[in-house]
């Protein structure tokens, strides 16, 4: 304990792992200090060590201190203060003694030494090959690599240069093709008919067929449309017939080029609803014209068979359609209203055909221009309203096969066809039903040798029958013909060939029966 004269001490206690009580003892303000640890006069200073258990530090005394030493701790034992000092300086000591003794063998902290660099062996000098200059610059790699890089940059410029030529040889054709056909679009056509000495001798194209050829060669194909038909088709149509002898290719592309210009025509004289339905049966989409609906072609690519129906029919029939000149079959069947006109002058150029069949249009009357048609074989003309009530009188003249007129006026043209010889020799099927026929049945109608079928039905015929009928007919009908009367029956109930006869809504009866008829 201190008296209250004492300076006032404070003893820190801090934890520790050992039992033994530790305590630090500050020295008062006025205790002597030395004033220079290190000036001569004064004895070296005691080593101190800090002690990891006791966290205090030991004071190791040389042992060439005199006597003249100050021992601090001694010093404040022997100070005039409490006898409890003197136990703690017994304690310190004993504390610092038991310390030494358990920490004596323990090996003392490894100093820390800066990591050295390692030491590397020396490197070994390079051998380096010397080569002559010329040796490097054949079997050097780099120096192939740089060669095909050469070569193969070379190779590419000159393709580039290729293609730029041709481009620019495309190009310079296309414009000389678009210049020649418009001069010849402003130049007058050509005659469409050449003389026959040209005809017959000539078998060089001309400059404007050789362009309007190139041009269906090269345009044609991607533009159909753009084909300039109006100039080049009465070109080509003058091309002579012989020139096919030595050029059979380009000769085959003139009749291409020839029938496709006839087609689109077909295809510009439509209007909207027509060329939209035609559009969708591949019409004018490219020119590939067999391929087109309603088109048919024969072996030598020509078309030989064409029909339209309503929507896609043109509003006339074009003159252009005369460039068809081996069409075989020809079917048109309209909404009464279109299409409408005349036919068109070039028509007799349609000298191959065997088949015309009219239906429902507003076609006007008939140009007799049947007499160059020497291949007709079958005429229908049905509900055609505005065609007029007389039949062309080449007809006559025809080895028509099947002639078929219905739902449109005539004036009572049996007396003219009954007394053809031509016709009476031809004819198989004759059917003029709803034309508003009058009068009698002229006894020539036995003439027809090779008549099968004959159809006078819903017209305003008179009695008496001919005493004969045809012994070839099979089918006989004359229904709705309120003003025959009678029994006259036997000239056609005892046909042996007949299979079908109607003669119901007749005054006609029969006397014993007739076979198949029915009354």
């Amino acid at each position: 304990m201190t008296t209250p004269n004492e300076p006032s001490t404070s003893t820190a206690t801090p934890k520790s792992r050992f039992k033994e009580h530790l305590s630090i003892f500050i020295p008062p303000l006025n205790f002597p200090v030395e004033t220079s640890r290190f000036s001569p006069e004064s004895p070296p200073e005691p080593a101190r060590t800090l002690s990891t258990w006791t966290n205090s530090t030991t004071v190791m005394r040389s042992p060439i201190s005199t006597s003249k030493d100050r021992d601090i701790e001694a010093q404040r034992s022997t100070s005039p203060r409490s006898v409890s000092t003197s136990s703690t300086k017994l304690k310190d000591r004993f504390t610092r003694l038991w310390f030494d003794v358990r920490t004596m063998g323990r090996d003392k902290e490894p100093e820390l030494v800066p990591i050295q660099p390692a030491e590397l062996p020396p490197w070994s000098p390079l051998h380096v090959e010397k080569r002559s200059t010329g040796a490097c610059c054949v079997d050097c790699p780099c120096r192939k690599n740089k060669n095909k890089k050469r070569k193969r940059s070379l190779r590419d410029r000159i393709l580039i240069y290729v293609l730029i030529i041709v481009i620019l040889y495309l190009l310079g054709d296309s414009i000389f093709l678009n210049v020649r056909v418009t001069n010849m679009a402003a130049a007058p056509s050509p005659s469409l008919a050449p003389s026959n000495a040209t005809a017959s001798t000539s078998t060089v194209l001309s400059a404007d067929a050789q362009q309007c050829l190139s041009q269906y060669n090269v345009n044609a194909p991607s533009d159909p449309s753009g084909y300039p038909c109006s100039s080049c088709l009465p070109v080509l149509q003058g091309v002579p017939t012989n020139f096919s002898d030595g050029n059979v290719q380009d000769a085959q592309q003139i009749q291409n080029a020839i029938q496709f210009c006839g087609l689109r025509s077909i295809f510009e004289t439509s209007d909207s609803d027509g060329q939209s339905s035609l559009k969708s049966g591949n019409w004018v989409n490219d020119v590939k014209f067999c391929a087109w609906s309603g088109v048919s072609c024969d072996g030598s690519g020509r078309v030989s068979s064409l029909t339209l129906t309503f929507p896609a029919v043109p509003a006339l029939i074009p003159n252009e359609v005369g460039a068809l000149t081996g069409l075989q079959s020809l079917h048109v069947i309209g909404n009464s209203a279109i299409p409408a006109g005349a036919l068109p002058n070039n028509f007799t150029s349609l000298a191959s055909l065997g088949t015309i069949h009219l239906e429902s249009t507003a076609i006007t009357a008939l140009p007799d221009i049947f007499g160059s048609f020497n291949k007709l074989a079958t005429l229908e003309l049905i509900k055609n309203s505005k065609m007029g009530n007389t039949l062309p009188n080449s007809l006559t003249g025809l080895s028509l096969q099947n002639l078929v007129v219905n739902g449109q006026a005539l004036n009572n043209p049996l007396s003219d066809l009954t007394t053809s010889s031509t016709l009476q020799s031809s004819m198989k099927v004759l059917d003029l039903s709803s034309t508003s026929l009058s009068g009698i049945v002229p006894t020539t109608i036995s003439s027809f040798t090779s008549l099968v079928e004959l159809h006078l039905d819903d017209n305003n015929l008179a009695g008496p029958l001919p005493p004969t009928f045809p012994s070839t007919l099979a089918s006989f009908s004359m229904s709705n013909n309120t003003g025959l009367g009678g029994s006259n029956t036997a000239s056609f109930c005892s046909l042996p060939k007949l299979q079908n006869c109607d003669m119901q809504n007749t005054g006609l009866t029969a006397s014993g029966g007739c076979g198949v008829c029915t009354f």
